[in-house]
């Protein structure tokens, strides 16, 4: 286990966790730990023993609760410095949702602002059914980005995030299934043991694979003529001539689990 500052990372097995440790201050992402986490992700991305990358909060009250506004003084306190700070944090959120390997919010409590940008950047969102969901920029009075904006509404819609972001209202767990913008979501008893499964159900599948489906997907999500699916082709290409494909063929005939190896 290793820290830096206010983020705490994992290696478990083939799950690489990120942990947002600011307890006192439900777990809000300062810009000190927005900085760190492209690092951290870039290291998730570099070491093969990695399947599944898992962003969480420390404790149990918070994934993250917001940005820590108790910065904003100092961080956004003209344009210049604003766009700063801006560009800092969607280096983050951006690291999340590039990451060529799956990433997972595991959402346990509140899920605000900031929190839900990095939960929105992520591939997969479970959920406690006691967390809460909610952008409460309209009732702070600052300018809410439009990456922010394009974030939310590739998880739920247009439509719903204008619901979410017009009213600042909170959203419970169960609603978040409803619109999409949760994939799961267990008791609080159950939470850590089913959210861990799940990540090992992802972790479980031949990585070639995966790693195709991921660049595959954000393609998909890019403006149409932006698109290049060059690169998954190779990656889809590289899956027929692997070890792995023809250790799932030989585990199917055999009618027992694979072992892939991601080569």
């Amino acid at each position: 286990m290793a820290t830096t500052e206010r983020i705490v990372v994992r290696k478990e097995g083939a799950l690489g966790r990120l942990v947002f440790n600011n307890l006192a201050r439900h777990n809000a992402i300062s810009l000190d730990m927005a900085e760190a986490v492209p690092e951290v992700i870039r290291d998730f991305e570099s070491d093969a023993a990695i399947r599944v990358v898992i962003l969480s909060g420390a404790g149990e009250r918070a994934f993250a609760a917001g940005s820590d506004i108790s910065s904003f003084g100092e961080v956004r306190s003209d344009p210049g410095r604003n766009k700063r700070y801006n560009a800092i944090n969607e280096n983050a959120y951006h690291a999340v949702y590039r990451c060529a390997k799956p990433t997972i919010a595991m959402i346990r409590g509140y899920c605000i602002g900031g929190g839900l940008d990095f939960a929105a950047s992520c591939d997969l969102r479970v959920c406690s059914e006691d967390s809460t969901f909610a952008v409460p920029a309209g009732r702070l009075g600052l300018g809410y980005g439009h990456e922010g904006i394009e974030r939310i509404g590739r998880v739920i819609g247009t439509m719903r995030a204008r619901d979410m972001l017009f009213t600042a209202r909170r959203l419970s767990a169960a609603e978040a299934l409803a619109i999409g913008l949760a994939d799961r979501v267990w008791p609080v008893a159950e939470f850590e043991r089913e959210a861990l499964a799940y990540a090992e159900l992802v972790a479980a599948n031949a990585p070639l694979t995966v790693a195709a489906l991921k660049a595959a997907f954000l393609e998909y999500e890019k403006p149409h003529a932006e698109r290049d699916f060059a690169r998954p082709q190779s990656l889809i290409d590289k899956c027929f001539m692997s070890e792995d494909y023809q250790e799932g063929r030989a585990a199917f005939a055999g009618k027992r689990k694979p072992d892939f190896k991601g080569r």
